[in-house]
């Protein structure tokens, strides 16, 4: 399992202060190449029992000959009620950060990089059928050099679920380098809300791959984001 066998401060993990802006990275030394860890984390001011942490995890050859690049995403907190969405009327707004890694397969040329995102949602509650839909895009994205990729990714409109903290699924698409992309994305909301008030958190992954053009290429990632005072 990527996550087991981290030891931070022991010489097995150390902390790797290259990734994206505000995010808490770490990196070990595994067989053949490197696994690094990049996660944003949430914490409410004041302290408080809500929290939220998002990220992804790379394996990274030591080859550049190599084809065997591993990437992986997570994100988890505390789940909001599933029972209090039922009640939830109207919109909210969250803004939040991303983190993923983009890598590309020309015909003569690859390229992997670790970037960080902005991400903006709108949950809209309340529909007279369903419990509602969530939207959004991930924009901004930067490589670990600090490079704009002058990508936005969509993410797609998604119906909030009637289990699991409201999990929702839909589709991602973005046009970048003359390609088209697509995939999916998801998530649960979370935080310690009420039948009142919106969900604190919203969290998830995503992705998106292409193979147009005789070359493949994909991004992968998480987002954490939190809810707009209005």
């Amino acid at each position: 399992m990527a996550g087991e066998g981290w030891e931070i401060g022991t010489g097995n993990a150390e902390p790797w202060d290259e990734g994206p802006e505000n995010a808490i990275g770490f990196v070990r030394s595994e067989g053949d190449g490197r696994r690094f860890l990049i996660a944003y984390t949430i914490a409410p001011e004041g302290g408080g029992t809500d929290w939220l942490a998002a990220g992804i995890w790379a394996f990274v050859p030591n080859s550049e000959q190599s084809d065997d690049y591993e990437f992986g995403a997570f994100a988890d907190g505390v789940s909001f009620r599933q029972e209090n969405l039922q009640a939830l009327t109207g919109d909210a707004t969250y803004t939040g950060e991303a983190v993923g890694v983009y890598y590309s397969q020309l015909p003569n040329d690859g390229e992997a990089s670790p970037f960080g995102a902005d991400v903006n949602l709108t949950a809209s509650f309340g529909d007279a059928n369903v419990l509602g839909s969530i939207s959004g895009t991930i924009s901004g994205v930067e490589t670990e050099s600090g490079s704009p990729l002058g990508a936005t990714l969509t993410l797609g409109t998604a119906l909030i679920g009637d289990s699991d903290s409201g999990f929702f699924t839909g589709n991602t698409s973005m046009t970048f380098g003359g390609r088209s992309y697509g995939g999916r994305w998801g998530g649960p909301f979370f935080g310690n809300g009420s039948a009142t008030d919106a969900p604190s958190f919203v969290a998830g992954t995503f992705g998106a791959t292409t193979g147009e053009g005789g070359a493949t290429g994909s991004l992968v990632g998480a987002f954490g984001a939190e809810r707009v005072a209005q």
